[in-house]
């Protein structure tokens, strides 16, 4: 039978698989909430495909980045801008793996999208672009996103 969660519930956002708990905490950090992750298959199954649907706030600067898997981004409601392309309401973005793409620009009214990933493993696992190069952050929990992250200069947000 299918499972239903409407999107005013309360069990809609903040849902991530167990081992990556500290997520929910990370994305409220981060100012991109309400946040949502839905994992295809077995939540434990880092090659298991992925939705991701995050909010970010009027100006919210999101830095160029990889994932190393497949992705497709979703304009669910806002504006934001991607390399000088204005994506609005039902627009899409694709990005091969390894494929560098941002930064994300919130417009005036926020952004919400939905990203797609072809494995869990790409949604946390991120390169950020520095000018040293491409540097491996992992957003699945506190303690790895403190050990990855030290070479990453954070975007200024509002």
């Amino acid at each position: 039978m299918p499972f239903f969660i409407k999107k005013d519930s309360k069990d809609y956002w903040n849902r991530y698989p167990k081992h990556l708990s500290d997520m929910a905490e990370i994305m409220a950090a981060s100012k991109l909430t309400p946040a949502t992750m839905y994992v295809m298959g077995d939540p434990t199954d880092e090659k298991a495909p992925t939705a991701l649907i995050f909010t970010m706030p009027p100006g919210y600067v999101l830095p160029a980045h990889a994932h190393l898997c497949e992705r497709f981004e979703i304009i669910l409601e806002g504006t934001m801008t991607v390399d000088d392309v204005e994506l609005g309401p039902g627009d899409v973005m694709i990005a091969r793996s390894g494929e560098v793409y941002g930064p994300h620009i919130a417009g005036p009214q926020g952004c919400r999208t939905l990203e797609m990933f072809s494995t869990l493993a790409g949604a946390h696992h991120q390169l950020y672009s520095t000018p040293d190069g491409l540097v491996p952050v992992e957003f699945g929990s506190w303690e790895a996103l403190k050990a990855t992250s030290a070479a990453v200069e954070p975007a200024e947000n509002p």
